[in-house]
């Protein structure tokens, strides 16, 4: 009850080892809205100190700075807060107004370190954050990375001085990764290293080169520990940390970009005459920092405050990069929810323990199924009740797909979230009865609501109008996904459009380092580009270089063809649509296909090996590369199959699919060595052509996926 009341979001009740502080500090700290949601979702936020606008840089510099550094966080998919004390409150998020308090000068502003968070709260001063406040307050809010220009030191002359920046220590004592360009070079960087070994931070240079960075310039002369050149092996690094329960930070230092470097001998001859001017004034403390920086800019016209303010991008876009990877990876946060749906469950068929199995992550659901009764209402009469029957059963898609793949014998693990409520319940006891691998739903606490799907059939069985609450499909946990694919080794992995898109993203990447198959289930039109904004995320977070075969197949209607093609396009994951021209030709040559399914087919087949289309009653369409030249495109037509009686068309579209998956399964081999799909033309078309009988079977059941489904079914003439 005490969380409920002050409003903290799920992230931080997760947290370690500190989540008992949390609750006696949370008055005193704000979540910016779009952090807080973030946060709540387990999405990439990166922390961002203010110091550097208050004292770091002029205004309007300073604020317009600050401004584009947000926007490269966005841009490379995490969410940017950065923080400040405001009216006695901790605030992580700043609005655009906050930003301009802190930087146009027009009122006191306190830099604002570990020592003095107490007093400037108390007092409700105007407080920008240093490295070591920032982190702080990371920390608190449950951000594990944090961007800079770069962190403080031993300051030279510190065997008589002692002075030696808080930033260090603060290292030592709270676990989260400062991205920055290593320490300022107005400082004494040997002892800089040599205290940070001490306190046991780790110091990782970024990029392609060990030496450690030195602000403004790329070279020290000096060796960090360790060398990475990737943001998810920062990431792995942060995860571990955490999985380990270390309790100190790390830093990651990123060279300033190369085309600032030539400026770096004149910067610091500019270091030492500041230097030997603050020595004579006798400038100490806070102060030193501000005062050098000022006077380096002054004696450079300008060019340090450049590089400065191209390194702090530079840190920006590598933290949101390893953030982003980190949260694909599930985060660094222990799970706070069990792996098993029930005692006891977490059946699986020990005939089938030889192969690699069949993974489907997605929504699972009850359904509540009206149906109009013909005989008496042979026409759909809206605004007024008419007789039928109701049922309920246990759905959602990736249910109906992996029940649909169980039936026809493939070894199928489901991961999903459930509420532990009565429809959750239902939901469990029905798969476990069924014998299938339940050990990875998710099962939810508090007010979450297991997913309802409720629809109303008429006398046709055609869908006249439904309510989906499938809110819960969001929260479906990155790191569940992740450690269901390193503990299964999925040979094939079916994935719907509902979890989030960082939790298809991290489906996406987990496969494909288990050299999984990858079949995507577009699920609606309101839903499918989901895949597409996951590939987006993934190629903006740098976690992988090319996207381009993640997802092997893809399983949409006409509809959801349409809009897939269109955000391809949009988000830039293809470069152009087909000219027309061509789309004719092949129109010509395929007269029963319409020529914008023809050209929507084409526009995605750069991005997914096959694209299975769907039709309903004029069956499918495939594209899918010639087996002579992988880049040649070539487009069939599945003729359709045809029921003998219409009882629901709810679930076709996804037993379909399970039997395709189920197909795949039986093969367990389907990718060569470098990821690429390894079915010929042919092949993909007798296993859709099969799979289409899956379809008819649910079309003439009142089930989604009809009972009677068995692998034999699928080989009858």
């Amino acid at each position: 009850m005490r969380i409920r009341s002050c409003h903290l979001p799920a992230a931080w009740r997760r947290l370690r080892p500190h989540g008992r502080r949390l609750l006696s500090t949370a008055p005193l700290v704000h979540l910016a809205p779009r952090v807080r949601e973030a946060l709540r979702n387990g999405e990439p936020v990166v922390a961002l100190e203010s110091t550097i606008i208050s004292h770091g840089m002029p205004y309007p510099q300073n604020v317009e700075t600050a401004r584009e550094v947000e926007q490269i966080v966005a841009a490379h998919g995490s969410t940017a807060a950065t923080v400040a004390l405001i009216d006695g409150r901790i605030h992580v998020g700043l609005s655009d107004h906050e930003l301009l308090r802190l930087g146009r000068g027009d009122e006191p502003v306190v830099k604002t370190s570990r020592r003095d968070m107490a007093a400037v709260l108390s007092q409700r001063l105007l407080g920008a954050t240093t490295v070591a406040g920032t982190m702080l307050a990371a920390h608190l809010a449950g951000i594990p990375v944090f961007a800079t220009g770069g962190i403080g030191g031993v300051h030279r002359g510190a065997e008589t001085t002692m002075d030696v920046s808080a930033d260090l220590t603060e290292l030592g004592r709270t676990p989260v990764a400062v991205v920055c360009a290593g320490a300022k070079s107005i400082l004494d960087l040997p002892k800089t290293l040599e205290f940070l070994e001490t306190q046991g931070v780790p110091v990782v240079a970024y990029g392609d080169s060990a030496e450690f960075p030195a602000f403004f310039s790329a070279h020290s002369g000096l060796q960090a520990p360790w060398n990475l050149q990737r943001p998810d092996q920062v990431a792995r690094l942060i995860r571990t940390s955490a999985e380990l329960g270390l309790q100190n930070g790390m830093v990651v230092a990123v060279p300033v970009p190369g085309e600032h470097a030539e400026t770096s001998a004149k910067i610091e001859q500019a270091i030492d005459a500041a230097l030997a001017e603050s020595t004579e004034l006798g400038i100490k403390g806070k102060q030193a920092t501000p005062f050098l920086l000022k006077r380096v800019a002054e004696r450079t016209r300008g060019a340090s405050l450049a590089t400065n303010i191209a390194l702090v991008k530079n840190n920006a876009r590598v933290a949101s990069q390893v953030a982003a990877s980190l949260a694909i990876m599930g985060g660094c946060r222990p799970r706070q929810y069990s792996t098993r749906a029930a005692s006891g469950q977490g059946i699986r068929n020990s005939a089938k323990t030889d192969q690699r199995p069949l993974l489907v992550v997605g929504c699972a659901a009850v359904d509540i199924t009206a149906q109009v009764d013909s005989q008496q209402c042979p026409t759909w009469v809206p605004a007024t009740s008419q007789p039928g029957a109701v049922f309920t059963s246990v759905g959602g898609v990736g249910q109906n797909i992996a029940r649909a793949a169980h039936f026809l014998g493939a070894n199928v693990a489901l991961i999903a979230a459930v509420a532990n409520d009565a429809h959750g319940a239902a939901v469990r006891a029905e798969l476990h009865a069924l014998g299938m691998d339940t050990r990875f739903l998710q099962l939810l606490d508090g007010s979450a609501r297991t997913a309802i799907y409720n629809a109303v059939h008429g006398p046709d069985g055609d869908l006249i109008a439904a309510v989906a609450d499938m809110h819960i499909n969001g929260l479906l946990a990155p790191q569940q996904i992740e450690e269901a694919v390193a503990e299964l080794n999925p040979c094939v992995v079916g994935l719907d459009a509902n979890p989030s898109v960082l939790a298809i993203a991290t489906t996406l990447t987990c496969a494909n380092r288990a050299q999984a198959c990858v079949v995507y289930e577009p699920t609606s039109a309101a839903k499918c580009t989901n895949a597409l904004r996951a590939l987006s995320f993934i190629k903006r977070s740098n976690a992988m270089a090319d996207v381009r075969g993640l997802i092997h197949i893809v399983t949409p209607n006409a509809l959801e063809l349409q809009h897939m093609a269109e955000a391809a396009l949009e988000l830039a994951l293809v470069e152009t649509a087909p000219p027309a021209a061509t789309v004719d030709e092949i129109a010509e040559a395929q007269y029963s296909l319409d020529s914008s399914v023809i050209r929507d087919m084409l526009t995605l087949f750069p991005l997914f090996p096959a694209v299975v289309v769907k039709l309903g009653a004029k069956g499918a369409a495939v594209v899918s590369p010639s087996p002579k030249n992988a880049a040649r495109p070539i487009i069939r037509h599945i003729p359709p199959l045809k029921p003998c009686l219409v009882e629901n068309s709810n679930g076709a579209g996804d037993s379909m699919v399970g039997a395709i998956l189920a197909q795949l399964h039986r093969r367990q081999t389907l990718l060569t060595p470098d990821s690429r799909l390894n079915l010929a033309p042919s092949d993909i078309d007798a296993v859709v052509g099969r799979a289409q009988r899956a379809a008819v079977m649910s079309i003439e059941s009142v089930r989604a996926v009809n009972d009677q489904l068995c692998a034999d079914t699928l080989d009858k003439d």
